[in-house]
């Protein structure tokens, strides 16, 4: 790994059951290292039991793909703003992507599509002082070159199946990291407008009418606003509304 940045302290590993995981495990040890880096990177070749949202198992060929945890103490993020965090990787995520030449969109909360393919998923896990965030532990993981996967209910895809070309994994991370920096910058500033704004630019459905599932039915709705807490508003078509928290809708693609 030849990305050099004062910001980030760097450990690179072989082979890990979680970047999350081991980031977790070991913060004390890794800040202790860190020298006074303004965030820790846990980057693995592979995982053997990578995690991803609402439970799901993360597969990933190994040394095929980005697999990455960032580690971030936020010098005053309010609990009740932690979707920010998630709004600052997302779309560190899809400029990181645009810089390559991967067009991208945001699927609500936190997943990067291009097209109707998932091309990388964010999982969050917080520690929490009082109504502050301690500590935010920020899983990355993304389809660099694989170009086969197992079946399962998102189809994947990857950005060498988006564009034909072969990517140095090491390079794709460090474009990542200057992304996430500036993304980064906009939340320790409290610019959160700012963030919520162009998240929702990016964010697929967002004013434009789509299916949408949630316990009870399907429908077809319209995404009008989400929520600093990042609950999800959506306008159906008898001009009602219905907020959703994280796991009670999913869009239908």
């Amino acid at each position: 790994m030849d990305y050099n940045s004062a910001e980030y302290y760097i450990e690179h590993l072989d082979i890990i059951d979680s970047t999350n995981s081991y980031a977790r495990e070991n913060a004390a040890h890794l800040w202790a290292a860190a020298c006074g880096a303004k965030a820790i990177v846990v980057y693995a070749r592979e995982q053997t039991a990578g995690r991803g949202q609402r439970g799901n198992v993360w597969q990933s060929q190994a040394g095929e793909n980005l697999l990455a945890s960032i580690v971030v103490r936020p010098v005053s993020l309010p609990v009740h703003l932690q979707f920010a965090l998630s709004q600052a990787i997302a779309l560190a995520v899809r400029a990181a992507m645009g810089y390559m030449n991967v067009d991208t969109q945001l699927k609500w909360p936190n997943d990067i599509y291009a097209g109707k393919r998932k091309l990388a998923g964010i999982l969050v896990e917080l520690d929490c002082c009082s109504e502050l965030v301690e500590q935010a532990v920020i899983g990355v993981g993304l389809n660099v070159n694989q170009e086969q996967f197992a079946p399962m209910d998102k189809v994947p895809v990857s950005m060498k199946m988006l564009t034909g070309e072969t990517y140095d994994v090491d390079e794709v991370l460090g474009v990542l990291l200057d992304s996430f920096s500036y993304y980064y910058s906009l939340l320790e500033s409290g610019n959160y407008s700012l963030l919520a704004a162009d998240y929702k630019a990016h964010l697929l459905g967002y004013k434009k009418v789509m299916r949408y599932r949630d316990s009870v039915s399907e429908f077809d709705a319209r995404i009008v606003d989400v929520h600093s807490n990042g609950h999800l508003c959506l306008q159906c078509a008898d001009g009602s509304t219905r907020t959703y928290a994280f796991k009670e809708v999913e869009l239908v693609i």
